[in-house]
Parts: C-alpha cells; structure tokens; sequence
C-alpha cells in the first residue's frame, strides 16, 4: 500500500541542503538525492509494510498498546499516540526510556479520567528504530474528526548549517553514525499529523536544534526534576482534551540550543508533564489553557538548563480554540 500523493506533498516543506563541506559524504549527495531520500521516508512497499506492522507489534520494547475506556463517554473520542524514543543511544538512551516510560503512563491515566478509548504506539525497541516504521505509525493514524492524536520524540536531533526552517530534524540512529538517509523534519511530522484532521493534534519534539555533530552530553544531576502529584480535576482534564479543538506544535530547544536530559528524565518532557498535571489540578482556579501549559512547560525547562552549559528556551506554534 502506497501512502498518497498528499504527504508526499508536505515532505518538500522544508527541505534543505545538507551543509556543504560538512563531512566528505554529505557533499556528495545532490540536491535531487536529498529530496528523493526525503520523499522516501513517505514511500513504503507492501513487503516493508508486512516486516514492519509485525515489528511494531512484537519487538523487544516497542509495540502497541490498545486501552478501552473504563467508563461510558458521552462523547465519542479516541486517542490516538506516537512516542519515539531512543532507548538504546549509550549517551541518552536511559533519560529517553524514563520519558518513554513516564508518557505511556500519563497518557493512558488521561484516557482512563476521560473514559476514552487509546491507541500507543511506541517505536523504541533497537530494530525498530527507524524512520519507515515512524511513516507506517503516522499512516495507519485513523483519527475521526472528533479524535485527538498526541505525538512526542524523544532523542538526538540537529539543523543544517543553511537550514531555514527553524525546527529540528530528528535523529532516527546514534549520534555517532552517518545521519543521511535516517533524518526527518519535525515540520513533516507535523503536516503529516495535521493532514489527519484529528480535532485537537499536539506534535513535541523534545531533541537537540543544534549543528549536525554536536549533541548535549548526559546530566548527572538528577534533583532538577518535581512533578505534581495535585489532584486532578477531571473538568478541567476535560476542557483541555475534550472542549479544545486545533492544533499545537511545540519543540524543546531553539534553533542552535542544545536539549537537555537528566537521570530523571529530559528537561523538556518532564516540564510538559509537570506543567500538564498542574493546568489540570482541582486546586486551579482559572480555566484550563493550553497556552499558558506550553509557555510554562517552556520556562519551567529554561529554568532547570540556566546551569547547563547553554540554555535552552524551546519554540511553539500553536493555533488553538474552544469546541
């Protein structure tokens, strides 16, 4: 099964040149082979298909988790997520299983308080970590119109020297092998995402935006991290899932920062799920705002990197109203 012309369509979105002089092999690829090897990442044959869908299912760590509602809702609604992670990288891949881990709990706690249906899909395990299982997830997404989809990558990522958009490229290998062929643009996953038409799309990307090469070593620290145990509101965890429709893009370090990650998870994520439980605790007072939850997830990561040895301030763009 082919995936259709359409996403084929938003993969030339923000496409650029590899950084001429990088390294003897990045200069040897053309222009028209980059982009070839961009519109691969959306071109996936039936046999790949086959060896992939079991891989999903059955590999090491990574496979699907599907949760039924544990309560009526009046309102039909499923969600349906993608978690990435690089588990098995030697530098980050402990952080990244901790936020992997800490993901699937939060979002299958969110289904249960909703009463709604959720699909996981986490691509982690070390065979099928690659870019062609990421395309066959974000193909098999079948969210109706009243659906919310939620996709998070956690591990390396990178802009080339020239690079124009100002999202990150994400890393679908180790730091310390040949990146081409194994990238993709986080603006991509986005368009691809948005293309779906769930209600309400939040797409993280929680990596480095920084020069090819050059990745944020490990943090030892482990006493930057505090999550709220407050109790949740399950009013206002509807407002924020349920009575919100559009459409958030959010990526944890501007262009040139490196992101950071602790013991105890990435600052990034860890922040978000914070920030999350906080909008959505019974002891808040003003209405659930998905705005002011990134924009202080944002902060709340700038201010645990102030001692690393650059900041990180994150991006966002998001264009959100009540259903």
């Amino acid at each position: 099964m082919k995936i259709p012309f359409l996403f084929i369509l938003y993969i030339s979105i923000a496409i650029t040149a590899a950084a001429q002089g990088e390294t003897d092999t990045l200069g040897s690829f053309s222009n028209a082979e980059q982009e070839a090897e961009y519109q691969s990442f959306y071109t996936i044959n039936e046999e790949d298909e086959d060896a992939m869908g079991k891989a999903i299912v059955q590999g090491g760590n990574n496979g699907k988790v599907n949760t039924k509602p544990t309560e009526a809702a009046n309102t039909p609604c499923k969600m349906w997520a993608i978690l990435v992670a690089d588990t098995y990288d030697e530098n980050i891949g402990e952080d990244d299983r901790y936020d992997n881990l800490t993901l699937n709990k939060e979002l299958k706690a969110i289904a249960q308080c909703l009463g709604i249906e959720i699909s996981i899909t986490n691509i982690t395990a070390n065979r099928a970590y690659d870019k062609r299982y990421l395309a066959n997830a974000i193909t098999n997404l079948r969210p109706a119109k009243n659906d919310i989809v939620f996709f998070c990558f956690n591990g390396h990522g990178f802009r080339w020297d020239d690079q124009k958009d100002m999202y990150p490229n994400i890393c679908m290998i180790g730091p310390n092998d040949d990146v081409y062929g194994h990238y993709v643009a986080t603006t991509d996953i986005y368009n691809a995402i948005k293309a779906k038409g769930a209600r309400l799309s939040v797409v993280i990307t929680d990596c480095c935006n920084s020069k090819y090469g050059a990745y944020a070593p490990h943090q030892k620290d482990n006493t930057l991290f505090s999550r709220t145990n407050a109790r949740v509101s399950k009013k206002r965890m509807q407002e924020l899932f349920l009575g919100t429709k559009g459409v958030i893009l959010v990526t944890a370090a501007k262009p040139g920062e490196y992101a950071w990650s602790f013991e105890t998870g990435s600052a990034f994520t860890q922040s978000f799920i914070s920030q999350l439980r906080k909008e959505a605790s019974a002891d808040q007072t003003e209405t659930p705002n998905w705005q002011r939850l990134i924009d202080n997830a944002i902060e709340s990561a700038r201010r645990k990197t102030t001692s690393c040895e650059n900041t990180q301030h994150g991006m966002r763009y998001m264009s959100i109203s009540k259903q």
